[in-house]
């Protein structure tokens, strides 16, 4: 019920319903940005994305975008073949988490499985038609925390109070208060430092960026301000009917969506045919037709980041400045060229927001079609294929940002994948006294091929804003043009189905793949594998007399193997061609790789173990279903890193042994019920660990999976590391800690009279980013026709990085930047004795804990320079060889990019509760929907990611800013808005 007001992605109601599954990235994007994990991670290659199943039709949950990726955090999710799923023909969604459930997808089933059934004609008889109409608005309601107290200016105590010198131009500082001055004596925006830590917003009169005169507050909510409302809205009108030999199904849907930025859209048109018929009394045919063409926009930037680094500062107006974008010669107004609108921050983004167009068409047709022959009672055979299509058409328009829009792009791509499959299946069943046997054999065929075509003008264009491959300056560009993927698998599947009397049952399976991605171009390889797997389960309440309030009694375990294969050509070598332009000429040559190639290869395998109860109590008002399971995935063939000694670099190996375990608990009740009020309360838990037992002996220390633990803006890297957590985070950025004392140790700049925290250069654990648990509670309450319910779900545990708290921090622009800046936030108060500050009183004090570094010289009030070393900063401060540190500059160095350590206001252990839907539904009475010749009439409002009611980000940074389908992945960088969606949906049955 959940699916059918199409208000979600297809994958989103599954949250609080099923353990063991964490959904992520659906708020507010209107692409189906969706991250869904079953069971956490399974393999060291972090893409743990299970597949999904769409009447038998196996589809990708990944990207294939060939759009700009770069231009935007969002445009990868163009490619997703999700949101060219229609949730209107949608009957049911459910998850195989067990390995011994998945088994029968072979490979692509290694990380589970989503399965979706779509509707059918069914037992209805004669014909029926049903309508939706569902509106919507999606409302950026919160931001992250960002300060409004200090606008613009340098650190303390590093302003030279006087004239200044810079680009032919002299600008004077207003004394102490860090105001920048015009030529007039003005105070001036112009020219500031890219930090706030100026002089508190008072009001009082300024120069704007385009050099007209307003006042200097705070713009308080511009980042919230920066957004619009989102419109969207879908139709759908189906058909389905039948009789006693044919049943049939048909739909047409129309989706459209506005995004929150301009120029940002979407729109998808889906259609779904869908019949069977019964030629006979022992031949049936089914088939089915779905297809979906998508047109995705201009993908949303990720403008968060203007906001917490200080590109847009917080008297920055959005709605003021976001159309001062041009020069007068129409290119990007600049500086260089005298324009009016030079000195505005940030106008590349409205530049490429408003004047470039990234736009794309996808198509997805899948075909399916069945033959089922009753040989006998009890065999039944079924031939069956299917084809997943995918084409992706896109199109990029740049302007040319330079005087006149001299430069400017144009691009042109198509990506095109098949999938197809071709089965035949022989099915069995026969009742034996006590016992039923079955079971099936089967054999299948699966081909993959898929092919990129790219070619894009170098050099700029000729012509401005004419979008043509010969307008290119240079020859155009065809270097991403290449086929890929190219794969076949040919598989031999079995299954035998014991049980007993409807109380003891024993399942059977066994599978065999051959698949063209393990063979070397000697045709040598384990390229055949072969993986079994046995389950069963026993209803004691069936074999054994139980109270009458034991409604059923379950008890259930397994055992399986998955086997796996790796991705096309990965497993062969081979050299690459390069080009030396000469005048002459051009030089060619051959490079040999730098990675090395095992020749026996094996395949990946998953051993998996599962056991696990389904009781239920009280007329099945207490449903409890637990599982326990273990999982290890062995001989992963992945890259590794090794010494590069001989020219080598990398090698490719059967890299090692990751363990999964965990348990999931669900248990759904139905505290009150009658005949016309009804309440139910569901919850679910789960808890998964993973840890490395074994890595290949030419593995170092570690195996590095995101992150650097020793350089980038994080220093931190999430790593496997035999004995610990998949997912350890390590990093040599650490505070340095003082044996002696077991304090921090202390550096310090004399420029900026401030202390800092130094970094201790060992690389050292911070914890994994592995949640504790994932939970949900969810409630829904009827009376008569009104439904209404609420869902929660959470996380606690497992860490995770904030870049823009960082550096958001470190420039003073987020909340958490005002830490010690005056009085009222910790700041000490102090009258300044050096000699340019002589008699000026500071209210920005802080006193770091901590010691100084051995051989620390400070330059002191009186003008000497003094030996620190081995002094905490408070005895430093009682001799006077030093004032308070100025807290710009300690919440500078503390987060820098070259200084900072990892501290608490940017790595911090992630726990949520999020309020992630209300809905209210009514079904209108018979009398009154019959009114309007209506079978049934139904009325559903929706609200989702309602916001959170706990959430431990440091500046309430949206928790679920970590985005991308890796489980390795721990890093935020996106300072993501709370969006929330608001659907109205109007269903009528005929």
């Amino acid at each position: 019920d959940d699916l059918k007001n199409n208000s979600i992605n297809p994958v989103a109601s599954l949250q609080g319903k099923v353990a063991g599954v964490e959904i992520s990235g659906s708020d507010g994007g209107m692409f189906g940005s969706t991250k869904i994990q079953i069971r956490g991670a399974s393999t060291l290659k972090g893409n743990n994305q299970p597949i999904y199943v769409i009447d038998g039709v196996i589809l990708d949950n990944s990207t294939g975008s060939v759009g700009d990726a770069d231009w935007s955090a969002n445009a990868g999710d163009y490619g997703n073949e999700l949101k060219n799923l229609n949730p209107d023909d949608f009957e049911t969604v459910s998850v195989l988490k067990g390995a011994a459930s998945t088994a029968l997808y072979g490979s692509r089933g290694l990380n589970g499985a989503v399965v979706i059934t779509t509707k059918g004609g069914g037992k209805f008889k004669g014909y029926g038609v049903n309508f939706s109409q569902t509106f919507g608005v999606d409302h950026v309601f919160k931001t992250p925390d960002l300060q409004n107290v200090y606008g613009e200016g340098a650190m303390s105590g590093y302003v030279d109070y006087g004239e200044k010198d810079g680009s032919g131009n002299y600008y004077k500082f207003d004394n102490l208060n860090q105001f920048v001055l015009n030529a007039q004596g003005q105070h001036t925006l112009i020219d500031t430092w890219g930090m706030s830590y100026g002089p508190a917003f008072d009001g009082s009169p300024i120069e704007l960026y385009d050099r007209t005169m307003g006042k200097y507050n705070a713009a308080k909510n511009n980042f919230r301000d920066a957004f619009d409302l989102g419109f969207n809205s879908n139709t759908n009108v189906s058909v389905q009917g039948g009789n006693d030999k044919t049943t049939f199904y048909s739909s047409l849907s129309y989706k459209y969506a506005e995004g929150t930025l301009p120029n940002n859209s979407f729109d998808r048109l889906a259609l779904m045919v869908k019949a069977s018929h019964k030629i006979s009394e022992i031949v049936d045919v089914a088939g089915s037709v779905s297809f979906a063409n998508s047109r995705p926009k201009n993908a949303q930037p990720n403008i968060g980041e203007y906001f917490a680094q200080g590109t847009f500062n917080r008297s920055y107006d959005p709605d003021y400045y976001k159309t001062k974008y041009l020069g007068e010669h129409g290119g990007l107004a600049s500086n260089n060229y005298g324009d009016l609108y030079g000195n505005v921050w940030g106008s590349g983004l409205w530049f490429g927001i408003y004047e470039n167009e990234y736009t794309q068409k996808e198509t997805a047709v899948r075909p399916m079609l069945e033959l089922n022959i009753k040989m006998t009672d009890w065999m039944r055979f079924k031939a069956e294929a299917n084809m997943n299509y995918y084409y992706n058409r896109a199109e990029t328009k740049e302007l040319g940002t330079g005087y006149a829009n001299e430069g400017g792009r144009y691009r042109l791509s198509q990506f095109t994948k098949e999938q197809t499959t071709i089965a035949g299946t022989f099915t069995f069943n026969k009742p034996v006294n006590d016992f039923n046997v079955g079971g099936f054999i089967r054999g299948e065929y699966y081909n993959n091929f898929a092919q990129t075509v790219a070619v894009q003008t170098e050099g700029g264009l000729i012509v401005p804003g004419q979008y043509f491959l010969s307008n290119s300056k240079n020859p155009v560009s065809t270097g991403d043009s290449r086929i890929t993927g190219t794969k076949q698998m040919l598989s031999a599947v079995f299954a035998a189905n014991l049980s007993w009397k409807n109380q003891v049952f024993l399942d059977i399976t066994g599978r065999n793949d051959w698949s063209s991605a393990l063979i070397y171009t000697n045709k040598s390889g384990n390229y055949s594998y072969f993986y079994p797997s046995v389950s069963g389960s026993w209803l004691l309440n069936e074999t054994f007399t139980m109270p009458q309030w034991i409604s059923l009694a379950k008890v259930r375990a397994s055992w399986a193997q998955v086997g796996n294969d790796t991705q096309s050509y990965y497993i062969n070598q081979g050299y690459s061609l390069g080009t030396t332009l000469q005048s002459n000429g051009s030089i060619y040559s051959l490079s040999v790789p730098t990675k090395a190639y095992d020749p026996s290869l094996k395949p990946e395998r998953k051993n998996a173990f599962e056991i696990g109860l389904d009781w239920r109590f009280l007329d099945s008002r207490i449903n409890l279903d637990a599982t326990y399971y273990k999982e290890n995935t062995k001989d992963q063939i992945m890259d590794i890193s090794v010494p590069n000694v001989s020219g080598i670099n990398q090698q490719l190996i059967n890299a090692g042994n990751i363990q999964n375990q965990g348990i999931e608990i669900a248990l759904n009740t139905v505290p009150f019920r009658n005949k016309d009020w009804e309440w139910d309360l569901d919850f679910t838990y789960t808890r998964n660990r993973n840890k490395i037992i074994e890595l290949h002996p030419n593995v170092a220390n570690y195996i590095a999976l995101k992150g650097d633990v020793t350089y980038g803006n994080y220093r931190i890297g999430s790593v496997a590391m035999v004995g610990g957590e998949y997912g350890l985070l390590l990093t040599d950025s650490k505070p340095a800690i003082d044996e002696a004392t077991g304090k921090k140790i202390l550096r310090f700049t004399n420029n900026g009279r401030t202390a800092y925290y130094a970094r201790s250069g060992k690389i050292e654990e911070i914890g994994s980013l592995t949640p504790d648990f994932l939970g949900s509670v969810s409630t829904g309450l009827r009376w008569k026709n009104l439904n209404l319910r609420v869902a929660l779900d959470m996380r606690y545990g497992g860490y995770v990085a904030s870049y823009n708290n960082r550096y958001g921090t470190a420039y003073g622009y987020t909340e958490g930047s005002l830490k010690y800046r005056d009085e009222a936030h910790g700041g000490i108060t102090w009258t300044s004795q050096y000699a340019n500050t002589q008699g000026v009183v500071f209210h920005d004090g802080v006193v770091p804990d901590g010691i100084f570094a051995t051989g620390t010289m400070v330059t002191t009030p009186a003008g000497t320079s003094v030996n620190v070393g081995g002094l905490t900063y408070q005895e430093a401060m009682d001799k006077g060889y030093v004032e308070p540190s100025h807290a710009s500059g300690f919440l500078y160095f503390t987060n820098s990019w070259g200084q900072g350590v990892v501290n608490d206001g940017w790595v911090t252990k992630l726990n949520y509760i999020a309020l992630r839907e209300i809905s209210l539904g009514y079904n209108m009475p018979q009398n009154i929907s019959s009114l309007l010749g209506a079978k049934n009439l139904s009325l559903v409002f929706s609200a989702r990611n309602l916001g959170y009611l706990y959430n431990t980000m440091p500046n309430n940074v949206n928790p679920e800013g970590v985005r991308g389908n890796d489980a390795t992945e721990f890093r935020e960088r996106s300072f993501s808005p709370y969006t929330a969606n608001y659907m109205l949906t109007i269903n009528v049955g005929f």
